[in-house]
């Protein structure tokens, strides 16, 4: 073989090389990071991907001063989403305060007319930020840094009389980083969650917060085999704590209990494992 012959052989096989060169190890996502405030028995949960946020629910009034506090803490300069699962004043009493406070990308709430003064107090907050709320009748997704979010609503808005009509209404999100899955499931009761459940979306998690602060109900443990969680937390309080029905379901099937009524949560996805730990 010539030399000129054995250079472009040489040029050849590097050339067939360099596309393998990329095929190592995948570049890992952006860390998620994830916080379930200690706020009473309310939910007031941030998720922080990528420089981006969710605010999921924002708790009651001191709820919000909460989060709004966390936020500001952590350097956060707007809410990308502020995704409110229904309108029980646990929920939504401390959104005025974020939507006052801090520029709000989206506002993602559920398709019904809420009542009472917290639910007013929310439209007022919306039209003074000049943000108007999607309503939602169907499922959306959308990136958060490198995570990817799926909320769904109810099969519809129609109260059957089974339970608070609002915890019926929840919107579910399911969390999706790197090779985990998370599931919030608002306040969701018996009727909502056997919806959920019949729907593709309800696969094995990594995480799950459990619904309705850990009240006990006939469907949670159809729920729990179903996703598997292998940590759970449950948004409760010393003076409302979760059902002690509820606790032994979680502890015969081994699962990681955090309940907030101890301490802020915190937990971080690298899209592989999570690493949790809580205040107090």
């Amino acid at each position: 073989m010539t030399e000129r012959k054995r250079a472009l052989a040489a040029l050849l096989a590097l050339l067939l090389l360099l596309p393998l060169a990329g095929c190592g190890k995948a570049s890992s996502p952006a860390p998620l990071e994830l916080t379930l405030l200690q706020v009473g028995k309310a939910d007031a949960i941030v998720l922080r991907c990528g420089g981006e946020t969710l605010v999921l629910d924002a708790g009651d009034a001191a709820g919000g001063e909460r989060t709004l506090r966390l936020l500001q803490d952590q350097g956060a300069e707007r809410i990308d989403v502020l995704l409110l699962t229904h309108f029980d004043k646990d929920h939504i009493g401390g959104a005025p305060a974020l939507l006052a406070a801090m520029p709000v990308g989206r506002v993602l709430i559920p398709d019904y007319e809420g009542e009472g003064a917290a639910y007013e107090a929310l439209l007022l907050a919306l039209d003074a930020a000049g943000v108007e709320a999607e309503r939602l009748d169907r499922a959306v997704e959308f990136d958060l840094g490198d995570a990817r979010v799926l909320v769904e609503p109810p099969e519809d808005y129609r109260s059957r009389g089974e339970g608070e009509q609002d915890n019926n209404f929840s919107l579910i999100t399911t969390v999706r980083h790197g090779n985990l899955r998370l599931v919030f499931a608002g306040d969701a009761e018996k009727r909502r969650i056997r919806q959920y459940l019949r729907g593709d979306s309800a696969q094995p998690c990594d995480f799950l917060k459990l619904p309705h602060h850990g009240v006990y109900g006939p469907a949670l443990e159809t729920l729990l085999d179903r996703l598997q969680p292998a940590v759970v937390v449950i948004c409760d309080s010393n003076s409302s704590p979760a059902d002690s029905r509820t606790l032994e379901l979680l502890r015969q099937r081994q699962i990681r209990v955090y309940e907030t009524r101890r301490g802020d949560v915190r937990i971080v996805s690298d899209g592989v494992s999570l690493q949790t730990e809580q205040d107090g």
